[in-house]
């Protein structure tokens, strides 16, 4: 539009200097105030470039800043990218470990009961062996206190012998009868004991189910949040790809400038 504009007032100058052909003065005069406008036009332009020079530089000056504070926050991404994936190795190295310390914690605890189980058993079998052989001393006694017994009772009446035989029947089924209450007693402790240590096996490993899912839920949160991370970097690579192509766009704007100012000097 200005350079129509200009256009317009070089030929309204060219007609007012064909129209003064016949005064020389007056033509002088108008080719002189001519001279000045154009002098004037140049002046403008000149203006106009030095502010378009300026205002290209501030945009120049604008895009290197930008460029800069994307490749800083590409740094930045990168950086914490390379962060949150030592963080997960780190985390990975430190659930095996901990995953191997539980187990081998577990079989330990399993191995001590079954050696616990096992020193109880012995233990109860040793006990048993030593009752039985308490009994059959005792049998032993008994039959050597009943012949003794008979060899002094055959001077006796026949009703004290029976007296004595009910008696001694009584003593042996109670004797024998507690014998058998504290085998019973000792054979409940030892299966109560055994379902407490199963009951304690059973427990250490929920706990250990419970303590993997907790880990594999952390390493699910690590891994959505490095995917955030990544899709952040890839916004960042759009913006910097819009710069560039607006940078692109400004310098073919600037060449086809150049290119009209040229061809209108000639």
């Amino acid at each position: 539009m200005m350079k129509k504009q200009e256009e317009k007032e070089r030929e309204e100058w060219k007609r007012k200097i064909k129209e003064a052909e016949n005064d020389k003065e007056t033509q002088e005069e108008i080719k002189r105030q001519q001279r000045e406008w154009e002098e004037e036009k140049k002046r403008q332009m000149r203006e106009r470039e030095e502010e378009e020079r300026k205002r290209k530089e501030k945009h120049e000056k604008q895009l290197r800043e930008k460029q800069e504070e994307l490749e800083n926050k590409r740094k930045k991404f990168e950086r914490e990218r390379e962060e949150e994936k030592q963080m997960m190795e780190e985390e990975r190295e430190k659930l095996k470990r901990e995953r191997k310390d539980k187990e081998r914690e577990h079989e330990e605890k399993i191995k001590e009961m079954k050696t616990h189980y096992e020193q109880l058993e012995q233990e109860r079998n040793e006990e048993w062996k030593r009752r039985k052989r308490e009994d059959e001393e005792r049998q032993m006694e008994k039959r050597k206190r009943w012949e003794k017994m008979m060899e002094d009772l055959k001077r006796e009446q026949d009703e004290e012998i029976k007296r004595r035989e009910r008696e001694e029947r009584e003593r042996t089924d109670r004797e024998e009868k507690e014998c058998d209450e504290m085998k019973q007693k000792l054979e409940d402790e030892i299966k109560k004991m055994k379902n407490k240590h199963e009951d304690e096996a059973r427990k250490q490993k929920e706990e250990l189910n419970d303590f993997r899912e907790r880990k594999e839920q952390h390493i699910q949160e690590l891994k959505e949040r490095l995917e955030e991370i990544q899709k952040q970097l890839n916004e960042a690579k759009r913006l910097r790809q819009e710069l560039e192509d607006k940078e692109k766009e400004a310098q073919r704007l600037k060449k086809e400038q150049d290119a009209r100012w040229q061809c209108h000097v000639m």
